[in-house]
């Protein structure tokens, strides 16, 4: 009865997750040495990158468990390399251009003045609508693309547990960020890699679709902190004294 409980496939499944993390971390810090994005941290102290390693590795372990990645069937559908259908050639590629194509976008002037602020939309006009409406629907697509589908391919526990679970994470995600706006001497930045992160969680299907998002979110998940550091959604203004 004190035998051990957890496959070895699961551990072998979750350590190939990390490693491909780390790849994509060394890939972004690689491109930033080439100015992409223009505004990449330059190499931080040993202690600073350790700590996005522990940022990056607790949160890619929740969105491995929440996407199943650990599971037999579904890491075989994501890293499977032999034909028919070599799907893991996509998926490892996606994921390390993504951060790259991400980076690059900053490249482009009119891209990188998006904003999702009142003075964006006040002195962009027309133009920052239509941005912002394209961006908003295909977000929307795509959420609405995942409920439907584990609805339909699901019993009601099992839709329920795939509702919960997502919204629970964003739930309190918008709670903090809420008490943080209502906190006096706080500035709050909800960082690109937390946004990559929370729409990665939606891709927990072995469908094509499922699997671009879950690459594509990852990896912009993995460029903000290798870029940007994994800085805290809050930050406390200090205080002078005289």
């Amino acid at each position: 009865r004190h035998g051990h409980r957890v496959p070895w496939r699961q551990y072998a499944a979750l350590a190939a997750w990390f490693l491909l993390l780390l790849l994509q971390y060394c890939v972004v810090r690689m491109v930033c040495q080439f100015g992409v994005p223009r505004d990449c941290h330059p190499d931080t102290r040993l202690l600073e990158v350790v700590y996005d390693f522990q940022v990056m590795f607790v949160m890619g372990f929740m969105l491995a468990v929440l996407t199943g990645v650990h599971l037999p069937d579904r890491f075989a559908y994501l890293f499977r390399f032999r034909k028919p259908r070599p799907r893991g050639f996509a998926f490892v590629g996606i994921m390390l251009l993504s951060g790259p194509a991400w980076g690059s976008l900053d490249c482009v002037e009119e891209l990188s003045r998006i904003s999702f602020t009142s003075a964006y939309f006040r002195n962009g006009g027309a133009k920052s609508l239509l941005i912002a409406g394209a961006i908003f629907a295909a977000a929307l697509g795509l959420l609405l693309w995942h409920f439907v589908c584990a609805f339909k391919h699901n019993p009601l526990s099992g839709f329920l547990a795939y509702c919960c679970s997502r919204l629970s994470v964003w739930l309190f995600y918008g709670f903090y960020l809420f008490v943080a706006s209502q906190t006096a001497g706080v500035y709050v930045h909800l960082h690109h890699y937390i946004i990559g992160f929370l729409v990665a969680l939606l891709a927990e299907f072995n469908h094509p679709i499922s699997l671009v998002l879950l690459a594509a979110g990852t990896g912009v998940f993995v460029q903000g902190i290798a870029a940007y550091d994994a800085d805290p959604v809050i930050v406390k203004q200090r205080l002078l004294l005289f």
